[in-house]
């Protein structure tokens, strides 16, 4: 049968051009646009069948496993890949029933995507999943809060979401940060609850949690929702309550300072330095940044120089304290300074040495690499260098027998480059380059059956 004129040109049309079509001819033609509404009503927003299909979808998916471990021991996990993927499309349905106008289906989706995530173990989930995994529940969550927001949500659907999700508080979800819970609890309070029953709520999770963080972080919400509630006594008692918290004395610290009252944040944060004992460089580095705004150039000083002694030295408080410290009075107040800091030294890294190198001090450099605990070949690498040229002899023994002793007591390929390396840094030395191959021919002589040692050093 030919095709009539109207039946080639159909075929030429797109979705697109089909749905404007329709969409505009509804608006003109009542009765048409009835009976269109009518059918789609039928077909899509019948909420146990728009939601029954992708429920199933997602119980498949998290039944569907794979085998991990080795032979002796094997193990059926949840394959993450297919939920994932199975996940991702039953997301776009649900958006899509939301859409519509059924977010009774969209809701009972989100909800069981977290019903079933919180009852696994997430153990055997490898790297490359573990951020497809978190976006995936990230997504769930915001269908969650977008379908708790509509006015035909009951209630009771409302509540049990929110038990759902302080369940899952406890889920490895949220252990191991898959997914923010407590964030998107407080969403999805917000979209589902009264002021009221959210307060109540607040209180009772800051009751439960153990988590410093959280704490803080409900502390926050809880005043936010009583300064929107007018309830600003309150709010700034509860403020007070918990001042102990170091993140909630940071953001009042920060309020007092944005408000101009810079004495009221100088006494928070001394208050705190005070109180929190094991946290005295946050408050000091506060206290620093308070004085610098009052133009406190002496107190500036003083907290720096608390912070250096507190921190075991630093290169940054060194830094702002030669700025600080008028330079008549600098090389005494620095000697002061080192002898009453019991300085940090590692395998690699003095401070200490650091700041004679700055000072281009090869003198006291010289005598704190003889001191014994700073007898390491890291530290000879970085530093024996910079000693003064008329010291070089005495640095070179110590590091021939720094060397020599390394040798006797490691055997190895990764050791014998560890003392190559060495070797070309004592080269850097006046005089090294003839102690460096003077301490190789003492190694080919005493080591010669190490063929990987005498590789290493042939260049010597």
């Amino acid at each position: 049968m030919e095709k009539s004129e109207f039946d080639k040109l159909l075929e030429l049309a797109s979705m697109e051009d089909l749905k404007s079509f329709v969409g505009n001819y509804a608006k003109t033609h009542q009765q048409f646009g009835e009976d269109m509404t009518r059918f789609l009503v039928k077909k899509y927003l019948n909420k146990k069948k728009g939601a029954s299909d992708s429920l199933s979808r997602l119980e498949y998916a998290f039944m569907d496993t794979m085998n991990v471990g080795d032979r002796w021991h094997r193990y059926d996990v949840t394959d993450w890949k297919n939920v994932v993927k199975v996940g991702s499309e039953v997301l776009k349905d649900a958006r899509r029933l939301l859409e519509m106008g059924n977010a009774q289906a969209a809701l009972q989706i989100a909800m069981r995507m977290f019903e079933f995530g919180r009852e696994e173990d997430l153990n055997y989930v490898d790297e490359m999943e573990e951020y497809a995994i978190s976006e995936l529940f990230e997504d769930y969550g915001k269908l969650m809060v977008d379908a708790l927001a509509d006015k035909n949500i009951l209630q009771s659907d409302k509540d049990r979401t929110i038990s759902l999700l302080r369940m899952t508080v406890k889920s490895n979800l949220h252990q191991y940060d898959y997914i923010d819970i407590n964030k998107l609890l407080r969403e999805a309070l917000a979209a589902s609850q009264s002021n009221e029953t959210i307060l109540n709520m607040i209180d009772e999770m800051m009751r439960e949690t153990t988590r410093e963080s959280e704490l803080e972080e409900y502390v926050r919400k809880k005043a936010e929702l009583l300064v929107k509630m007018n309830r600003l006594q309150d709010a700034d008692e509860t403020i007070k309550k918990y001042l102990y918290l170091p993140g909630i004395r940071k953001d009042e610290i920060q309020r007092v300072i944005d408000a101009g009252e810079l004495k009221a944040a100088l006494t928070l944060a001394e208050d705190g330095n005070k109180s929190d004992s094991g946290r005295r460089t946050v408050w000091l580095e506060i206290e620093y940044d308070i004085y610098d705004k009052m133009g406190d150039r002496q107190n500036q000083q003083n907290v720096c120089r608390e912070l250096f002694i507190s921190e075991r030295g630093s290169m940054k408080n060194y830094n702002r304290l030669k700025k600080l410290v008028p330079k008549g009075k600098w090389s005494d107040f620095l000697q002061e300074l080192l002898t009453q800091t019991n300085m940090n030294v590692w395998l690699y890294e003095s401070i200490e040495a650091d700041i004679y190198v700055a000072e281009h001090d090869g003198e006291r450099l010289y005598r704190l690499l003889m001191r014994e605990d700073h007898h390491t070949l890291g530290l000879y690498d970085n530093y024996a260098q910079k000693v003064n040229k008329e010291h070089a002899p005495e640095i070179l023994t110590e590091y021939v027998t720094m060397l020599k002793d390394y040798a006797s007591r490691n055997m190895g390929a990764k050791h014998y480059t560890r003392i190559r390396q060495s070797m070309n840094a004592m080269q850097k030395i006046t005089g090294g380059k003839e102690s460096a191959h003077q301490l190789a021919d003492f190694f080919r002589e005493t080591y010669s059956r190490r063929p990987s040692f005498m590789a290493e050093i042939s260049k010597f």
